[in-house]
């Protein structure tokens, strides 16, 4: 008898911690600690903390931070002292302070997200660049580039903080940050001439920056710092027009959204106004557990308000016909929620944009710089300017700078507004697999364009410009449930939800005809993924359904170093 979907993830949580009785406030990770030992952690309060409560809560241990948009603090608590802070009427519930990291691979060299820009050019005179709009960059920190200036010679970084306690510079040590920044908004001033005099640029050349400094010089943060830097967008947010936040990072999820203090930070970015883009991850070949990659989508991508995106391999071509998943990209459904990711995918493998000369990826994988061949005819021996990474980190910015342009053209969108027009917008794939290939183990992979690998498609930055759709009530990615007696998956929609039964919004429209089979369901018993022989069911609904660790580290490694083919 085949066990339900939510049997998968009572066993997933008996994985990711105790399985014996534990506080109800208290998230899974924090029971069974070592006594005495020191615990960073989230708490989150009933009502929001004053200075003299915060003061009175010292006794269980050392403030670190107020994350007062999520009525939190960040503190450090022995673990003798949890359950007894847990048990404080005051407090609502207590999760760790997780380590996040940057989600990106390296490889070669792939020209191929220069459809954004061709896209770009086909407005002629009448171009939208981004300018005036604040693009808030959540990562490994800010540089100034000329690539990062105006017209003027201006810097358009307009802001920069860091929240990285462990390193004291608002800097990008590791260059994580500043190639992100790049397919955001570079100007590609330092690029042309080469293939086919397309410069290398980003989306929208001419946003506003602000750089929020996350993570250290190794692409490594944790929960803490990235609230602090949400809950700081949102209050610099009328100052500097911020409308677009990117976050290329992320960590396993641990337990429903509800709990998730990255999710709830999200969450309250997005109701202030601010279209939320987050990086899918990149364990799609995770397979230790036998679910294929799916159910791999990092936090805080499972977040149900946030552009969750995915990254498609261009084959480094401009032709559509031939882009295909990578299949280190995360599937969905999300842990615990069952959230339906990612939303959308764009371009992400082999991904040129800014290098941070001097900086760890740069120093570390010299083998990524850019040919100078590839963007100057003037045979110049400078240092190389452009570098390449790949991952869903990169696919990310893609998106951003694409929202950017929309809220450029039309200021009154909503962040709903915006999630909704580039999934309806994005191009569905004719082809129901696809392959890609480990270069360097010559292991080759098939990958589903099924809902939870693919999304609503691929980025149509163009589409989604051209739109003149205004749509009403909530973006937020539907949920799905599993009827293990009639063998059918359908789509849990949103209270007020713009992916309605209409003909305009309904779900037909947004997945398409291969994704959503009749009354929402996802995989009818007759549709292309709807028998227990495909690889999508099994692997989401079939009986080996549970949730192992992140992508073995000889693995990541290999991929960091190799990208796919």
């Amino acid at each position: 008898m085949k066990k339900n979907f939510l049997t998968a993830i009572v066993i997933s949580i008996s994985i990711l911690g105790s399985a014996f009785a534990q506080h109800p406030r208290l998230h899974s990770r924090l029971s069974n600690l070592e006594p005495g030992q020191d615990v960073n952690v989230i708490v989150r309060f009933r009502v929001p903390p004053t200075e003299a409560d915060l003061s009175y809560y010292a006794k269980y241990g050392r403030h670190n931070a107020q994350l007062s948009t999520i009525r939190s603090s960040a503190m450090t608590v022995k673990s003798d002292q949890l359950a007894a802070l847990a048990d404080d009427p005051g407090v609502e519930y207590i999760a760790p302070d997780s380590p996040v990291s940057a989600t990106t691979f390296t490889g070669g060299p792939d020209y191929g997200w220069m459809t954004a820009l061709d896209m770009m050019q086909t407005f002629g005179t009448v171009a939208y660049d981004g300018t005036g709009v604040g693009v808030a960059i959540l990562d490994t920190g800010m540089q100034t580039k000329d690539e990062l200036n105006n017209t003027a010679g201006a810097s358009r970084i307009v802001y920069s903080q860091n929240f990285v306690t462990s390193e004291n510079t608002r800097q990008d040590l590791n260059g994580h940050g500043v190639h992100v920044a790049g397919i955001v908004g570079g100007n590609g001033s330092k690029s042309y001439g080469g293939y086919n005099t397309y410069w290398i640029r980003g989306i929208a050349p001419n946003v506003n920056l602000i750089g929020l400094r996350v993570l250290d010089s190794n692409g490594s943060g944790k929960d803490s710092w990235v609230i602090s830097a949400i809950q700081t967008a949102i209050q610099l947010k009328s100052q500097y027009n911020i409308r677009v936040m990117n976050i290329s990072l992320g960590r396993p999820v641990s337990g429903p959204c509800a709990n998730d203090p990255l999710c709830q930070a999200v969450q309250q970015a997005w109701q202030a106004g601010i279209v939320v883009v987050v990086a899918a991850g990149n364990d799609g070949r995770n397979n230790s557990a036998g679910t294929q990659g799916y159910g791999t989508i990092s936090a805080p991508g499972n977040s149900p308000y946030a552009i969750t995106v995915g990254a498609i391999n261009t084959s480094g071509t401009l032709s559509r016909g031939d882009d295909k998943i990578t299949s280190y990209s995360s599937k969905g459904p999300t842990l615990f929620d069952h959230i339906a990711k990612p939303d959308l995918v764009a371009p992400g493998n082999r991904i040129l944009s800014i290098q941070n000369v001097g900086s760890v990826l740069a120093t570390s994988y010299p083998q990524n710089d850019v040919p100078m061949t590839a963007y100057t005819t003037t045979g110049s021996t400078k240092a190389p300017v452009y570098y390449q990474l790949s991952g869903t980190s990169m696919a990310a910015p893609m998106v951003s700078g694409a929202a950017a342009l929309m809220v450029q053209k039309n200021p009154y969108l909503t962040p709903d507004q915006v999630k909704a027009i580039l999934m309806k917008t994005a191009v569905k794939f004719g082809k129901t697999t696809s392959q890609a290939t480990d270069p360097t183990t010559g292991v080759t992979y098939t990958s589903q364009n099924d809902l939870f690998t693919v999304g609503a498609g691929s980025l149509d930055a163009q589409a989604a410009l051209n739109s003149t759709d205004l749509p009403t009530g909530s973006a937020q990615s539907p949920a799905v449930t599993f009827n293990s007696t009639t063998g059918v998956a359908t789509l849990v929609l949103p209270a007020n939800a713009v992916w309605g039964s209409n003909a305009v919004w309904g779900s037909n429209a947004v997945w398409g005809s291969n994704a959503v089979w009749g009354s929402n369901a996802v995989w009818g018993s007759n549709a292309v993924w709807g028998s227990s022989g495909t690889q999508g069911f099994n692997a989401v609904w079939g009986s080996n359904a549970v949730w192992g660790s992140s992508t073995p580290a000889s693995e990541a490694l290999n991929l960091a170093l190799n990208g796919e083919n």
